[in-house]
């Protein structure tokens, strides 16, 4: 999970860090994006991912504890269409 995160902001340059401990995620915007997060839950919620804020500026991940890898990597990719379209608009 955390590797799929690194990877789309190896892509997209939006996160400062990615932080929590197991499944709970936090993925901080970096300065670009403050203030941003609603935009990255909304996008998300647009692909038939649900994802969550925590603050303005923190996209947080709560999966189940159960989640197969494969729901974890279609996950991903459509967090990684969220991001591209909050990125380029």
């Amino acid at each position: 999970f955390r590797d799929g995160l690194a990877a789309i902001n190896a892509k997209y340059d939006v996160f400062s860090e990615v932080r929590g401990e197991g499944l709970l995620l936090g993925a901080v915007l970096n300065a670009k994006f403050t203030g941003r997060s609603r935009e990255f839950l909304l996008a998300s919620a647009d692909n038939g991912l649900m994802s969550l804020v925590a603050g303005t500026d923190v996209v947080r991940f709560a999966p189940s504890l159960i989640i197969p890898k494969e729901d974890i990597l279609e996950g991903l990719a459509r967090f990684e269409k969220a991001v591209a379209k909050v990125v380029n608009g």
